[in-house]
């Protein structure tokens, strides 16, 4: 027999009538044949993040489903179910009829290119969160251990700030300048990785100044970064980040999002607890970094 599991979905619709497009799709989940039980959350209106501009209002939606499918038969089916309600895809991020994400598989963490669960940006976005919340806000996220409450707070309580690691050969200065002249938001200047305690004094002192600013600013730098090969600089950067409020997300530049070990070089950051949530992107793509990173000065509200 098959094993029962539990996956939240997020649903969102931008075109036609997005309430009659979302409740067709809870009616097409629970017709679908392995899904055993179907709950979802409020509707709710909110703001697109990022793809063209002039899009529409989306409404949106989570639901929690028991299923005996396994994820990649779950993917084909939510697919199956956007396309009998229109969905096409022209450009990222663009509006839609419908759109249908898997947010979690119980516990389960995949990362590859077809299917990445825990989603990678589900911590990030109030308007997934929010519905999330009604449904199972104390259920534990599968890779940051927080609860899905504990996210949504984080958006309220963290500074106004994402920092930005390098973890490949090369800088992406080109997404960076192009989000200069746009003014989404305020690039911070880089500092070097710390090495010793005065390198590490004045990093957190120019970060101090950098989130607390109305703007939103990503810092171009990781002060956390010195523990990959300074782990004994710990107690120091625990000293330093007393009287700093935590960072709204860590994002990760690397060649190779899909990386297995991946996971440890978030936990050799965060060796005492888990301070943020993270993001790994494609350092090389510059078009999708740019966008992705402007996406983070609004994805919260």
């Amino acid at each position: 027999m098959a094993k029962l599991q539990k996956s939240l979905l997020s649903l969102g619709s931008n075109l036609g009538d997005r309430q009659k497009n979302l409740e067709h799709a809870v009616t097409r989940i629970q017709q679908t044949s392995g899904i055993l039980s179907v709950r979802p959350s409020h509707f709710r209106s909110s703001k697109p993040v990022g793809g063209p501009a002039g899009q529409d209002p989306f409404l949106n939606a989570a639901v929690e489903i028991t299923t005996t499918l396994d994820p990649y038969q779950l993917l084909r089916a939510v697919h199956l179910i956007e396309q009998e309600h229109g969905r096409e895809r022209h450009a990222r991020w663009d509006a839609r009829t419908l759109d249908i994400d898997i947010l979690t598989f119980g516990q389960l963490v995949i990362s590859s290119p077809d299917l990445t669960i825990p989603h990678p940006r589900m911590t990030l976005r109030r308007f997934v969160l929010e519905p999330v919340c009604d449904l199972v806000p104390q259920d534990i996220h599968s890779e940051t251990g927080w609860s899905y409450q504990h996210h949504l707070d984080h958006l309220d309580t963290a500074g106004n700030y994402a920092i930005v690691m390098t973890h490949a050969g090369e800088s992406p200065q080109d997404a960076l300048r192009k989000l200069t002249r746009e003014k989404s938001v305020l690039v911070a200047d880089s500092l070097p990785v710390a090495h010793n305690v005065a390198t590490l004094q004045t990093n957190y002192d120019a970060l101090q100044l950098q989130s607390t600013s109305d703007q939103f600013v990503l810092c171009n730098f990781a002060p956390r970064q010195c523990l990959i090969e300074h782990p004994g600089l710990l107690p120091e950067v625990q000293r330093f980040e007393q009287d700093l409020l935590p960072p709204r997300l860590l994002v990760i530049l690397t060649d190779n999002i899909h990386n297995e070990s991946r996971h440890q070089l978030v936990t050799k950051m965060m060796p005492d607890r888990i301070i943020t949530p993270w993001l790994f992107l494609d350092n090389f793509n510059h078009e999708v970094l740019a966008q992705e990173l402007s996406a983070l000065a609004t994805c919260h509200r």
